[in-house]
């Protein structure tokens, strides 16, 4: 059976009072002929918006909704999710463990409008290499040594991301990377650490245990189970 987009069918479109038209889960492939599809067409005011014209069509299927959304172009918004981890340690040093499997501690951050604890990641300007969301929580000398984590980290997922915002003219593609620190005392981890700051940007930063009740949006915490599953730990 073929795994349909969910969260781009919310009826609710997020921060915004359209309701998209509703899509059964049979009307999704666009190859299936759905005659009264009308979805209403709803396009933010934004400064940094590409102007462009509508074109192509969500490569997953109808969402119910036309126009760009929220996004800021039509066609795939392109973003970068790093899952920065460690493992969770006792006071000793021994790495914590549930049943028999190790357990993991992930990097996120809370923006101060949101409720939600988010991977520090999102939507990258053209030519740049960080994402928006990761620079406010980083001083900025840190950076390209950040830069260069990601280069040696692990690609875990890349393509399509199930997201509210996505519409049938714009959606979010992603690429997922793992850097994962093993030792405690790695100079690298120590180095992040203390390049972590939330003092400006009013964001909060954590290290939160991973496990399938950690507070995330819904399709980050698809792609941290792939990295829990990678690793072998508890999630």
């Amino acid at each position: 059976a073929r795994s349909y987009h969910v969260n781009a069918r919310h009826l609710l479109y997020p921060n915004c009072p359209i309701t998209r038209f509703p899509v059964p889960n049979e009307k999704v492939p666009w190859e299936t002929e759905f005659l009264i599809y009308d979805p209403p067409f709803y396009t933010a005011e934004r400064k940094d918006a590409a102007a462009m014209d509508p074109v192509g069509e969500n490569p997953m299927g109808r969402t119910g909704l036309r126009g760009r959304g929220s996004l800021s172009c039509f066609g795939p918004n392109h973003t970068l999710y790093p899952m920065v981890t460690r493992w969770r340690r006792n006071e000793d040093g021994a790495i914590c463990r549930k049943s028999i499997k190790k357990m993991l501690e992930v990097l996120v951050v809370k923006l101060r409008l949101s409720e939600h604890w988010a991977l520090p990641g999102g939507s990258r300007e053209p030519g740049e290499t960080l994402p928006r969301k990761l620079k406010r929580i980083l001083r900025q000398e840190h950076w390209l040594s950040f830069e260069n984590l990601l280069m040696r980290g692990m690609e875990v997922y890349k393509g399509y991301m199930d997201d509210p915002r996505n519409t049938d003219n714009a959606w979010i593609e992603t690429v997922a990377i793992s850097v994962h620190f093993q030792d405690q005392n790695d100079v690298e981890l120590n180095r992040l650490n203390s390049n972590l700051h939330a003092c400006n940007s009013g964001a909060s930063i954590r290290w939160q245990v991973v496990d399938r009740r950690i507070p995330l949006y819904v399709n980050h915490k698809t792609l941290l189970q792939k990295v829990a599953a990678e690793f072998g730990a508890h999630y």
